[in-house]
Order: structure tokens, then sequence, then C-alpha cells
């Protein structure tokens, strides 16, 4: 039977941690393990506590002590998790294996092995993880993200598309996998629709800047002097620039980027990168 006091201060951590008082949810777990060494619950619960506190090395001690007492797989879970946070990889899989063997149908354990295994370049246990999430879960984002990532490291752009592409016919609106999509439309040179992507992506998400971020990064003294007005900068341009011109069009689009017409400067950027490949 549970120590009567133990319970009580147990109750109060859980009610504290809930309303977000993580300080003296801390002191109400650790005041319940001080009457009762044997509460498990506590010390499973105060090392999910130090771990989102960043406090990994008491959190592990804490899953330590839990597994004296008891073995189960959300303690091997908790272990190979903070294991991967600290970059022990190889640990990592072998807690989250003792995991998997105890409940084979936790998706959790299989995204942290398959994120270690990632970790590790061993991208075909990896692949084997993740393809296993989706068995259970065939919706999960972060395994079919992983999965595209890794397909589109293998130059299997089709089948990244494919992966993407079904993450997005949940969620139309998932910048990071819009974000993805266009990187994967633009090493396929589909790039019409890569453009039309990012310009969508633009005007969505705010912290969206890589392609702007990647014109910014062209030498600015290549392309302005103190004569004349970017608006002259862009006539000139615009007669002088021919569609095969790699330089001057992406001297077009600096200086559309600057003339404030961001649409302009990436149409203009992807007409480059179709003159290099035709």
């Amino acid at each position: 039977m549970r120590n009567p006091a133990s319970l009580e201060r147990f109750n109060n951590a859980l009610r504290l941690e809930k309303e977000g008082n993580y300080i003296m949810a801390m002191h109400e777990y650790m005041a319940a393990i001080e009457s009762d060494a044997s509460n498990r619950e506590a010390y499973l619960n105060l090392g999910s506590l130090y771990s989102r506190m960043n406090r990994l090395g008491e959190a592990m001690e804490c899953y330590r002590k839990a597994l004296e007492l008891g073995d189960d797989y959300l303690v091997h879970f908790n272990m190979g998790s903070l294991l991967y946070k600290t970059g022990e990889y190889k640990q990592a899989v072998l807690a989250l294996e003792k995991s998997r063997r105890q409940n084979g149908s936790f998706t959790l354990t299989l995204l942290v092995m398959g994120l270690s295994f990632s970790r590790m370049r061993n991208h075909a246990a990896a692949e084997s993880c993740f393809a296993r999430v989706l068995e259970l879960d065939s919706g999960n984002r972060v395994a079919l993200t992983a999965l595209a990532i890794i397909e589109l490291d293998r130059k299997n752009h089709e089948h990244a598309l494919e992966l993407i592409d079904r993450i997005l016919a949940a969620d139309s609106a998932n910048g990071s996998a819009r974000k993805l999509r266009a990187d994967v439309l633009y090493r396929m040179n589909r790039l019409d629709e890569s453009a039309s992507e990012i310009k969508s992506l633009r005007d969505e998400a705010d912290d969206y800047r890589s392609y702007d971020d990647f014109i910014r990064s062209i030498p600015l003294e290549i392309y302005t002097d103190r004569y004349g007005t970017i608006e002259d900068k862009i006539a000139a341009l615009g007669e002088k620039a021919a569609p095969g011109d790699r330089d001057g069009l992406l001297s077009l689009s600096l200086c559309y980027l600057l003339a404030g017409d961001p649409d302009r400067a990436i149409d203009l950027l992807f007409e480059a990168k179709k003159s290099i490949l035709n």
C-alpha cells in the first residue's frame, strides 16, 4: 500500500506540474520520494521534469532509480531518449532496443531509434524503423519526413516527393513539408513549380527567407555603384540580359530584390538556373 504522505505530495506535484510551476513540482516529487523511497512513479515524473529543464544528468539518475524499482518499456525509452539528446547514439539504440522488445508497438521508441541510426549514418536501419512506424501509424509526419530526407539524400526524388505529398494531403499548410517540397522540385529541375511554391511560402510564412538569403550572398559590389538608381539599373539590365545570360539574370534578380520585388527576383533566379541546365 502506498504511503499516504508520499501519495499526497505526489498528487500535489502533478497539479503543480500541470499548472507549469516546475520548480515547486520538483520539490514536491522529491518530498514524495523522501516519504517513500519506493515511489517509482515519482522518480519517473521527476526524471521527465528534469529532462524538460535540461538537467539531463539528474534526469538519468532518476530513471536509473526507477529501473531498480521495476522494469518496463517506458523507463528504457526515457533513458534512450536522454542518451540521444546527449549524442550517445549507440547507447541510445541499446536502451531503445530494450524498450522495443517489451513493446514493439510503441511508436516513439521506433522513432527515436530511427533518429539515432540516422545520426550514426546507418540509413538502412533508420529506414527500417521509420517504415515500421508507418505500419503502425500511416500518417506519422516525423517518419514520413525522415524517410523523405533519406530518399532525397539518395537522389530518389520521385519517392521523396511522394512521401512529402502524403504529409501535405493531411496538412496542406505544413510549412516545413512545403519547404522540403520546394527543395525536391528544385533538385528535380521542375523549376517553375519550385518557384511557385517558394513565392507562396513567402506570402504565408514570414520566417522563410532561404532563397532571399541566397540572392543576398552574391557580392553587392558587383552589381552596385554610385551612379544611377536601382530603377535605372533594372532598365539597363533588362535591355542587356538575354534569356540565357546567367550573370545578367542574377544581376537583375538582385536589383529587383533591392527594389522590393522579391517575387520577380525569384523568377529571375530560376531563369538563371534554367540557363545553366540548357
